[in-house]
């Protein structure tokens, strides 16, 4: 028999076995904390990027909105200076059309009176010279 039933033996192996189970499972907490640290730093990275996207995306968007109120401005003012522009063209034509109008009674009358005139005009002078 090469070896002897021996308790201390035992409980020797058995103590070399849960060192070296120890030393494995410290091994492996220390490869898993890495992993745990090197996620942590890279959720923070990924953070920190987010936030910074988060910011630079607010800042266009509030260049965005800056841009649509000064072209709104920009906007009102032409149409404000288009409703003064066409309120003094329509003053402009609106004046010239009364004075056609003026123009164009005045030649009627005068066009009726010569009309009358030719029509009626003997018939004046006998009267007129008759009169006399």
């Amino acid at each position: 028999m090469g070896q002897e039933y021996n308790p201390l033996n035992k409980i020797e192996l058995a103590i070399e076995k849960l060192t070296e189970v120890s030393v494995n499972l410290d091994k492996m907490v220390s490869v898993h904390d890495q992993r745990l640290t090197q996620h942590e730093k890279l959720m923070n990275n990924l953070e920190s990027v987010l936030e910074k996207r988060r910011e630079e995306s607010e800042l266009k968007l509030y260049d965005v909105y800056d841009t649509i109120k000064s072209e709104d401005k920009n906007i009102l003012s032409q149409l404000n200076d288009m409703r003064i522009e066409n309120s003094k063209q329509y003053e402009t034509i609106t004046g010239r059309i009364i004075k056609m109008e003026k123009t164009i009674w005045l030649y009627m009358g005068m066009f009726s009176a010569l009309v009358f005139l030719m029509v009626y005009g003997q018939n004046i002078l006998k009267i007129m010279v008759v009169a006399k």
